[in-house]
């Protein structure tokens, strides 16, 4: 059973690869048919396709009445997109930040930190919830956010868009979508196999739930992301990985609490929230001091996320048992 598991675990992951190297291959040249930057078709396109678990995860516990996971969800996947994500991209590849892609990746993050350290404001002081007039102003941010970024996108030179024509960009928004599809559902089974193989090997549910479904959702974002640094496309990478986490925090956040209203439980969830600031926090100063994502930051984001799992453990054993 254990080496059918690790069968299906390896396969999965080269399926996985292959599909995210195809996406981003395919997203390159949309960005050179349309003339906009591979950042704003990393903001739009790549992380909301990506974002598709969060959002899934969303709807499925909020009409089931446990929003809660819902909101747990996203603040852990926005979390792990920058500190896991791009962190493991720098310190296996290192990558650079363009000047001309800082004022995007700070709007960006100047707005999911407030939006955050608000939702740490209400949910401190008022009745803790997140209702259906919350859900739709989310859901208002996010489509004034994809207007922005659509009608702000960098136009690229001429000659670059004219190099695909009109049924290539069509074969390739095809092949995009396919494999959005097969990077999901291999990325799915790559979380379903390694948890029956954790168990198999006897490890405990509470560590199974906080480091492989944690990272679970955030899997697409991660092989995307690791293809697109490699082949060098920061932009894209960046793009995604920072767009999820608008996506995640307006579309995902606000489809569920217009679906159900969200309670919002401390401390656990302020836990969740303060990692995710100071992530934006620490991602916001290394764009703008120094434009390059090196091996040294990388590995410091790590640490900062191994210690966001440590922590947020600790929280929910110290809450079951009522401390």
């Amino acid at each position: 059973m254990i080496l059918a598991e690790l069968l299906v675990l390896l396969v999965s992951l080269a399926v996985l690869a292959k599909s995210s190297a195809a996406v981003v291959e395919n997203a390159v040249k949309l960005s050179a048919f349309f003339g906009i930057s591979t950042l704003a078709i990393g903001f739009v396109l790549i992380s909301v396709s990506t974002s598709l678990p969060e959002l899934s995860v969303s709807v499925l516990s909020s009409t089931s009445g446990n929003g809660a996971i819902a909101a747990g969800n996203v603040f852990g996947s926005n979390i792990a997109n920058i500190l896991l994500v791009l962190g493991l991209g720098a310190a296996l590849y290192g990558f650079t930040i363009k000047r001309s892609e800082l004022l995007d990746i700070g709007l960006v993050l100047v707005l999911t930190t407030v939006i955050s350290a608000y939702i740490i404001y209400a949910a401190s002081i008022s009745q803790r919830t997140l209702a259906f007039p919350e859900g739709l102003v989310l859901l208002g941010l996010f489509a004034a956010y994809v207007y922005s970024v659509l009608h702000r996108k960098r136009q690229l030179p001429g000659h670059e868009a004219a190099k695909v024509s009109k049924k290539e960009a069509l074969a390739a928004f095809l092949w995009f979508f396919a494999s959005i599809l097969v990077v999901l559902a291999s990325a799915g089974f790559v979380v379903e196999s390694a948890i029956k193989l954790a168990g198999e090997l006897g490890l405990a549910e509470s560590f199974i739930g906080a480091t492989l479904v944690a990272v679970g959702t955030s899997l697409p974002e991660l092989s995307v992301d690791l293809q697109a640094i490699r082949k060098r496309q920061y932009g894209l990478a960046l793009g995604d990985a920072i767009g999820s986490n608008m996506a995640n925090i307006t579309l995902v956040l606000g489809t569920a609490a217009v679906i159900n209203p969200i309670s919002i439980t401390l401390p656990v969830f302020i836990i969740a929230l303060l990692f995710a600031i100071t992530a934006n926090i620490l991602l916001f100063y290394a764009a703008a001091a120094d434009r390059h994502l090196r091996r040294p930051a990388g590995l410091l984001f790590l640490a900062m996320y191994a210690a966001y799992l440590v922590i947020i453990f600790l929280a929910q054993a110290k809450s079951a048992i009522g401390w």
